[in-house]
């Protein structure tokens, strides 16, 4: 403990500059002793009596007491005695007990006084407090004792002093030096690199005092700082991926729109100039129609795409999974029955998750249509869904189906599409996977999409709500 505590820089400074200053006080204190003359107290009865005429009653009764102890005179206060005769002879008649703890207040200790004086060791005086009519009469009884005179002193000592203080500085500021100024210059050199933006030098972290406590909170600073620049840097890199992104999509959205505005195009021309075969207005209405729903679902998904790339957030809820995949699968029994695909579910009675209700059975609807327009006819699709430690895990596994291994990083992009005749047949813009991902990064979960062995698998995890 206790060199845990004169391993303190402040107690280092407090113990040596306590020592320095006491040294110098004693040797100034000693020059003064030696140096200052003396000289009578009675000199200064005139002063006091001064001073008692200035002061209230209260103030100038310790005044009193305090002339009596520094000087080692004595003093006895009278009644004015001005009409007495007796005046002179110092009547007891009229000595005054109540001013003063240190005053005479017999007439013994006045006659003891009187003995003890040489006949010009007494004198008295006048005086009254201020604010007061009342006046008093101070005896006073000089003993011979001598005061020093300090003005005199200080004068002939001011060389002396001015030496020692010199001599004691300059010890100061050595051991000051050495103790502040050559850490704290190279923690200077280390903070200017720091502020640019050099992080490879350190500072010695040796001492246990204050100074060490600033090069460690220095190195802290120091390592947090260029984590933070690594993960701005990072932060950077990542936003100018997504405005390549930007630029990406919608230069993917124009191209997109621009076959079925061409195709829409090309049949409302038809038919206003009767070319054949668009002049069967019926069939390339109906052509048409279809055309503008097709446009009218891409623009949808590209809005949808957008809000969930841009919006910073979305409204969360308690959310049962389970309950939105049975409701998913149900919209797709048509689908299912067309196509003879098996649905095998492995669902617990609820799992909960914080989730946009709408937006998340939008993503499982389009993990769920992917693979059931992407299986075989007749083939068997399996739907799991457990929960593991705090993470709700659902898997969707196509039996029998395969996704090229040049295709599967690119899945979860706009507008691809593994086999891109097939998709517009079937009618996918190749918006469903991307915006899917969305949703559930936006939700604080994952989602990822591989073969395995006969199998293509797409896992989907969520934090789990209780």
């Amino acid at each position: 403990m206790l060199r845990k505590i004169l391993s303190s820089l402040s107690i280092k400074i407090f113990i040596i500059s306590f020592l320095l200053q006491a040294l110098s006080g004693a040797l100034i204190c000693t020059v003064l002793f030696l140096k200052t003359p003396t000289h009578s107290a009675r000199g200064e009865v005139s002063d006091l009596v001064i001073e008692l005429g200035e002061t209230p009653r209260a103030e100038g009764i310790r005044k009193i007491d305090a002339f009596i102890e520094r000087t080692g005179m004595d003093l006895a206060i009278y009644q004015d005695p001005s009409s007495d005769p007796g005046f002179s002879t110092l009547n007891p008649a009229y000595l005054e007990q109540s001013i003063g703890e240190k005053t005479l207040k017999s007439v013994y200790e006045v006659r003891q006084a009187m003995d003890s004086v040489e006949p010009t060791g007494y004198g008295l005086s006048g005086f009254s407090f201020a604010g007061e009519d009342e006046e008093y009469c101070l005896a006073y009884f000089d003993y011979g004792t001598r005061i020093n005179t300090m003005d005199s002193s200080i004068r002939k000592s001011l060389p002396t002093m001015v030496v020692v203080i010199l001599v004691l500085s300059l010890i100061t500021s050595a051991i000051c030096t050495r103790l502040f100024a050559t850490p704290v210059k190279r923690l200077s050199k280390i903070s200017k690199n720091m502020a640019e933006l050099d992080f490879k030098e350190k500072c010695p972290e040796n001492r246990r005092d204050e100074l060490g406590d600033l090069a460690r909170d220095l190195n802290r600073m120091s390592d947090t700082l260029d984590q933070k620049i690594r993960e701005l840097k990072e932060e950077v890199r990542r936003v100018q991926e997504m405005e390549q992104q930007k630029e990406v999509f919608f230069a993917a959205s124009s191209h997109e729109l621009k076959t079925p505005v061409t195709i829409l195009e090309g049949n409302l021309r038809g038919m206003l100039e009767g070319v054949e075969p668009y002049n069967d207005h019926d069939e390339y209405l109906s052509r048409s129609l279809r055309t503008v729903k097709r446009m009218e679902s891409l623009i949808s998904e590209i809005l949808t795409a957008s809000k969930m790339q841009y919006s910073e957030e979305i409204a969360l809820e308690k959310t049962d999974f389970c309950g939105l995949i049975t409701q998913k699968l149900g919209e797709m029994e048509e689908l299912l029955a067309v196509r003879e695909i098996t649905v095998e579910t492995e669902l617990p009675e609820s799992a909960f998750i914080m989730g946009n209700k709408e937006l998340t059975a939008m993503a499982i609807g389009s993990f769920l249509g992917n693979a059931v327009l992407y299986s075989k006819e007749g083939s068997v699709i399996t739907v799991r869904v457990r929960q593991e430690n705090d993470q709700v895990l659902c898997e969707i596994r196509n039996r029998d189906a395969h996704i090229d291994e040049e295709d599967l990083p690119h899945l979860f992009e706009p507008f691809f599409r593994s086999d891109a005749s097939r998709s517009r047949n079937k009618g996918g813009s190749g918006l469903g996977l991307y915006i899917a991902k969305l949703i559930v990064t936006k939700q604080s979960g994952s989602c990822e999409l591989k073969n395995e062995g006969n199998d293509v698998a797409a896992r989907i995890h969520f934090p789990v709500v209780s």
